[in-house]
């Protein structure tokens, strides 16, 4: 009830606490309805100034003027209700009408001026300085464009007073100025302070992240353009006032052709097709989303359903006629209010902008569109000088690519699919005097190789090579419908190959051979590579019976083993006999595998045999004049240095497989996992920055080819990774998008936990305790059961953690509980006292006259801290913490230095520094930072610079003597702050 001052005054400052958008706003204005119902100009003013300030972040630009004007009014009538807070805020909202007045079109240009006089008129009755004047006078410059120069130097030149806006705002303003002029170097020059932390604020550096999307890629910045969406996007996702933002990030996923994205970013705010409170920033919305609309249609995509306005989709190309036409009719009116046509004009320049990449541009994420957009057409080789265009000189070009399995072999076989399929095509007489061979073996051929591509499901690809075993029977080509039939037996993703099936065919191709039937040497060498790859697979991994299929075996079966090897040793002789020697290569590649796999149980294995195996395959790759399958040595090679430890040679060797592929373009999963290892070393390296470039591409590959589980897997190394290289905000977005996947329900719940804790810890990480916490309590509740109950004490103390610092004081007192029974169950005692510690710090900052009891819990939870390591060291549990008694009397002082205990606070920190002494050099940096802390409670509060100075000479004397200038450098420089004083 509404029906005291005190209830409007209470529900007032409910509001506020609120995030912006639709719910505070409505509230806002009730609460303006509630206020007038006392005779109380103060109340009043107080809610109608909440109220604008809602209407200015909920996109109520129309609505906005028409507050202020209450509030003027009111202020005139009653200025005794007006004291500094309401008076600094009332003068603040002048600049806030300036703008929406002109993001209204229906505003006159002559209304828009008189404001601007009156915004400066009151500035100079006040006494306030006129830089924020002419902040807005350059704004109305830049959208008319006219004297736009001019008004920048004025506005830019000027020193920044009470009134201006923050300075990250500034200097966004700035940054697009010399965007608009095309130098965008200047402008990310500009914007450093922004996106270095430096400079920040309630908007920034999210808006600024959208602003700078398009600079960023037109100078070659892709991994910063890439971590701008992930992070500038999530933070606009939802927010009526983040139109014009989400119109850049809709921009971004055309120009880099991440289609999908777009319309997942398109059916996330549908809501902004609804009338929109601020015109100006509805065109920036309706033009990128123009723009994203007509990439899908100029590509053949405008029938893909796509999420229109609320309640209804539509095609693609009936969304982007409609976009079309209000986007122009808005931009004329914007135009003929201005007498200029600077709208129409910018609207028209982005319409014209184009992919700025050859192909998409990995983000790391999954868009799972709510109507997933067809696949593009297959690529196929363009008839150009270089490449055949006629079908004899077509097919046997192709048949030469897949006879080496070249990458490019398919745009061959997609072409020549398009020619043969074509209801009008009509097959040259002489096809079999010529070579062409008849439609029935090509239509064969084209079967066989849509089935060897990787994207398609298993059961498709059984349904093509059956297919194509019955085309090769009618074309008189028994061999090769033997091959195929035996490829329908081998091995695929979840079941394991019929051998018994497989060797009746062999047997069969054996006698074909001895007859000299056509393609029977060559198909007998594919069926024995069918043979060894299901004999490799039941030698290294587990049957259904056994606990089902694709489960890795640590004791493969000597004889079982022996066959393999067999087989593999038949193979590359039968190779040798046909003149197969890119199949001599794969037998010994084959070979290396599997000596690798067998040697990797073994302690200090150097897979000797396994290299000579890679690099007889290296030269017969290079015999068989197939450089594209270097690929595959240099990956094994890599692969070995990694087991070995040897990280820096594992990099080298998978780089340089990575660089064949991207030279053949090669697409297949074997070149992600390459992806995927090549980050392995990185991260084992402690190269977190270059680990997520190499997740990157491999998730991006691994959906290119369909293997959702693999990409979801790739994506949590992506999330840590990036989270562990200092960029937690990334790691939540990429978190984020990887949890609402359907591939990660099925991942294994430890894969999943591990991706929850890591989001929980970027949350944290990104200033988002309250976040984070819900990330902690629900993975606790998933951890509970796990037989290692020192998981669930782990989550349950970070959970604590979250929850104090988020200021959730009675959750974070439960959930502390929890940690600490579940400690008792399962000791974690390092999480446990890190715990106790934080919580210590967080209540001793939350000590004043409203909460006096928080001295003492503070001081209680460093007693149960203190006593969990006690504990830990008499039962001998593993506790890692490196000097826990140091890191203790540290907290101590620090926590009563809080509480403005600080004789107290000096005698534990002397403690804290004896403790850290004793470790000697494994402690320095800890010893340091708690002389440094003795040093500045001593200089300051104590207000005893002498002892100050002499403690931090002491110091430094003795770190420089033991050779630690990484620890004495702090020290040095209070030392040079105390001097100056």
């Amino acid at each position: 009830m509404l029906d005291t001052i005190d209830a409007v005054r209470a529900a007032l400052r409910a509001n506020d606490e609120l995030p912006h958008g639709r719910p505070r706003t409505v509230t806002a204005e009730e609460l303006v309805d509630a206020a007038e119902q006392f005779d109380d100009p103060e109340l009043l003013a107080v809610a109608l100034l909440e109220l604008t300030e809602a209407y200015e972040y909920d996109a109520e630009q129309r609505k906005l003027p028409v507050a202020f004007a209450r509030i003027a009014k009111l202020r005139k009538e009653h200025p005794d209700g007006f004291g500094d807070w309401e008076n600094h805020a009332t003068d603040w909202r002048y600049k806030w009408v300036a703008s929406a007045l002109l993001s209204v079109p229906e505003v006159p240009l002559d209304a828009v001026r008189r404001w601007h006089g009156e915004l400066r008129s009151h500035y100079l009755a006040q006494g306030h300085d006129l830089q924020p004047y002419y902040a807005r006078q350059y704004q109305l410059a830049a959208h008319t464009g006219q004297g736009v120069q001019d008004v920048f130097e004025l506005w830019a030149t000027r020193w920044r007073s009470r009134y201006s806006d923050c300075h990250a705002c500034e200097l966004r303003e700035q940054a697009q100025h010399f965007v608009r002029l095309g130098d965008d170097e200047r402008a990310l020059e500009v914007w450093r302070p922004v996106f270095s932390g430096e400079r920040s604020c309630s908007e920034e550096p999210h808006v600024s992240r959208a602003l700078a999307l398009l600079p960023l890629l037109r100078t070659g910045r892709v991994e910063e353009a890439r971590s701008a969406h992930l992070t500038g996007y999530r933070w606009a996702r939802g927010r009526s006032a983040a139109a014009k933002s989400i119109g850049l990030h809709l921009e971004f996923c055309a120009l880099t052709r991440n289609e999908p994205r777009g319309l997942e970013i398109l059916a996330e705010n549908r809501d902004l097709f609804d009338r929109h409170g601020d015109p100006l920033a509805r065109l920036h919305f309706l033009t990128g989303a123009q723009l994203l609309l007509g990439r899908l249609v100029e590509d053949g995509h405008g029938d893909v359903p796509v999420a229109g306005p609320p309640g209804a989709h539509r095609a693609a190309a009936t969304l982007y006629a409609e976009l079309r036409t209000e986007g122009d009719e808005l931009a004329a009116r914007f135009d003929a209010r201005n007498g200029t046509d600077a709208v129409g004009e910018a609207r028209r320049a982005r319409l014209a902008r184009t992919p700025l990449v050859a192909e998409p541009l990995p983000l790391g994420l999954r868009a799972a569109t709510p109507a997933e957009a067809p696949k593009p057409t297959p690529a196929a080789a363009p008839a150009t000088p270089g490449r055949p265009a006629d079908l004899a000189e077509l097919v046997t070009k192709a048949r030469e690519l897949s006879f080496t399995n070249h990458p490019e072999s398919i745009l061959y076989w997609n072409r020549i699919a398009a020619l043969i399929e074509d209801p009008d095509h009509r097959h040259p007489e002489d096809a079999e005097q010529s070579g062409l061979g008849p439609l029935v073996q090509l239509k064969a051929e084209l079967a066989l190789e849509r089935a060897f591509e990787e994207h398609i499901p298993d059961e498709q690809a059984d349904a093509l090579y059956a297919s194509a075993a019955e085309l090769f029977e009618q074309a008189g080509l028994t061999a090769r419908a033997l091959a195929c039939r035996a490829r329908l037996a081998g091995p695929k993703e979840g079941r394991p190959g019929d051998l018994r099936v497989i060797r009746e065919l062999r047997a069969q191709l054996e006698e074909l051979v001895e007859s000299g039937a056509p393609f029977g040497g060559r198909e007998l060498v594919a069926v024995l590579q069918v043979q060894a790859s299901a004999e490799l697979r039941a030698v290294f991994q587990s049957t259904s019976e056994e606990g089902g299929p694709d489960l890795p075996r640590p004791d493969p079966d000597p004889e079982e083993l022996a066959e393999a090897e067999a087989t593999l040793e038949l193979l590359h002789t039968e190779a040798a006999r046909h003149g197969l020697p890119h199949r001599q290569a794969n037998a010994r590649l084959f070979g290396a595998r599997i000596r690798f796999l067998a040697e990797r149980q073994q302690e200090g294995a150097d897979f000797a045999e396994s290299e000579r195996l890679v690099t007889e395959a290296e030269r017969l790759i290079e015999q068989a004049a197939a450089p594209w399958r270097l690929a595959h040595v240099h990956s094994q090679r890599g692969e070995l240095a990694f087991c070995r430890g040897e990280l820096e040679e594992a990099v080298e060797h998978f780089q340089r497989s990575t660089e064949v592929s991207a030279r053949y373009g090669d697409r297949s999963s074997a070149a992600a996992r390459v992806h995927a290892g090549l980050a392995r070393a990185h991260l084992c390296l402690g190269r977190h920055a270059e680990a997520a470039r190499a997740l990157t591409e491999a998730a991006a590959r691994y959906d290119r080819l369909g293997e959702a589980g693999e990409a979801a897997s790739a994506r949590i190394m992506l999330g840590q990774a990036l989270s562990s290289a200092g960029r937690p905000d990334d790691g939540v977005a990429v978190l984020e998008s990887v949890l609402l996947e359907p591939a990660f329900a099925e991942l294994d719940v430890r894969e999943q936990a591990q991706a929850r804790l890591t989001l929980a810890r970027g949350l944290r990480g990104a200033g988002e305790p309250r976040a984070a916490a819900e990330e902690y309590l629900l993975l606790a509740d998933r951890v509970a059961d796990f037989e290692e109950k020192h998981i669930l004490t782990m989550v349950a103390a970070e959970a604590a953690v979250a929850l104090a610092a988020a200021e959730q004081w009675p959750a974070a007192d439960l959930t502390r509980q929890r940690a600490l029974e579940a400690h008792r169950a399962g000791p974690h005692p390092d999480s446990v006292f890190d715990m106790l510690l934080r919580q210590a710090r967080h209540l001793a900052e939350l000590h004043d006259e409203a909460h006096p009891e928080a001295a003492d819990q503070a001081l209680a939870r460093l007693t149960e801290a203190a006593e969990v390591a006690a504990t830990a060291e008499r039962e001998g549990q593993d506790f890692d913490y490196g000097c826990p008694d140091g890191t203790l009397h540290d907290t101590r002082a620090r926590t009563l230095s809080t509480l403005g205990r600080d004789e107290e606070a000096l005698a534990e920190m002397e403690l804290a520094i004896a403790a850290f002494a004793a470790l000697g050099a494994d402690a320095y940096h800890g010893q340091a930072e708690s002389i440094r802390v003795a040093a500045v409670l001593e200089a300051g509060r104590l207000d005893r610079p002498d002892a100050a100075r002499a403690r931090l000479d002491a110091a430094i004397a003795e770190l420089t003597a033991a050779d630690a200038p990484d620890a004495a450098e702090p020290l040095v420089e209070l030392r040079s702050h105390l001097a100056r004083r």
